[in-house]
């Protein structure tokens, strides 16, 4: 009887050094690598969704930093403190240049050929340059927003602004005083688009036309400050500074785009995986007379 305990004693003490066997080694490998295969897509999924919303929330604030530099700016066209004398020949005829020609005072912009003040040089669709003391110093300065390869980067588009200041005898682009033109400067990059319109005052004081641009069923003279929403393409370029000088409201259209592509995502108009933001701002001119 003894012997048999004994016997059984070893048999158990052998079963239970014995380890594991191969197949439960490859069934506990198996699930472990399951088991570190989720784990990896999970934190590959969040890494990736941390990039496109990091992507996007740097999308969204150049967006709307170009757009509340413009807004601000643009707002104030016409506040003009000096009497700067009208130049027919500001900028170029019959071409523009960009950026301003350094060996004389020309703004880029459209061709004038009448008016005394030039409180928005240039209404275009891509392109607006207007004259006001944007910083409040008592001398006015002609600022120019339009699209431009960045200068970091050529690749990719910026928001460009360009400025000159009125020194009481000329325009001079060289504000930092270093003897050199300063040039555009970025503003927010990586935007895709930037498109302007605009809506000029339609009664006696201004086009005159005798139509009931604004719809209410009065014409002109007997309804002041009715807007005409003026279409560049229909309408014809604002290209005289009579013209310019009825604007009375500026509508600016800005698109940022993500600066990288998402590959689970795919633009319904472009067809490509950049994600984009637009805003749009409609700004009433305050000073212009």
């Amino acid at each position: 009887m003894l012997r048999v305990k004994m016997v059984n004693l070893k048999r158990r003490k052998v079963e239970r050094e014995r380890g594991v066997t191969l197949i439960e080694l490859m069934l506990v490998v198996g699930i472990m690598g399951i088991v570190l295969a989720a784990t990896y897509n999970m934190f590959d999924f969040q890494q990736k969704s941390y990039i496109v919303q990091d992507n996007v929330a740097v999308m969204q604030q150049n967006v709307r930093v170009g757009l509340e530099y413009m807004v601000k700016e643009i707002r104030m066209a016409g506040y003009i403190p000096e009497d700067i004398p009208y130049d027919p020949d500001d900028p170029p005829n019959p071409e523009p240049v960009s950026p301003a020609p350094e060996d004389d005072d020309e703004v880029t912009g459209e061709s004038f050929s009448d008016g005394v003040n030039e409180e928005i040089e240039e209404a275009g669709i891509n392109a607006i340059t207007i004259q006001a003391d944007v910083d409040n110093d008592g001398a006015s300065e002609t600022v120019r927003y339009a699209l431009g390869p960045c200068e970091d980067d050529a690749s990719i588009d910026c928001l460009k602004r360009e400025t000159w200041k009125w020194d009481g005898a000329a325009w001079d682009d060289d504000l930092d005083g270093d003897g050199s033109a300063d040039g555009p400067q970025d503003i927010a990059e990586d935007i895709d688009n930037i498109a302007f319109s605009y809506a000029l005052l339609a009664d006696d004081q201004g086009l005159a036309n005798g139509i009931d641009d604004d719809g209410d069923g009065v014409i002109d003279v007997n309804d002041p400050g009715e807007l005409k929403d003026w279409d560049l393409g229909v309408d014809g370029l604002l290209n005289t500074n009579a013209l310019r000088s009825y604007i009375r409201q500026v509508t600016v259209t800005l698109t940022a785009r993500a600066a990288a592509q998402d590959s689970r995502y795919i633009h319904p108009q472009q067809g490509d995986h950049y994600r984009r933001r637009t805003l749009t701002s409609r700004i009433g001119l305050r000073n212009m007379k």
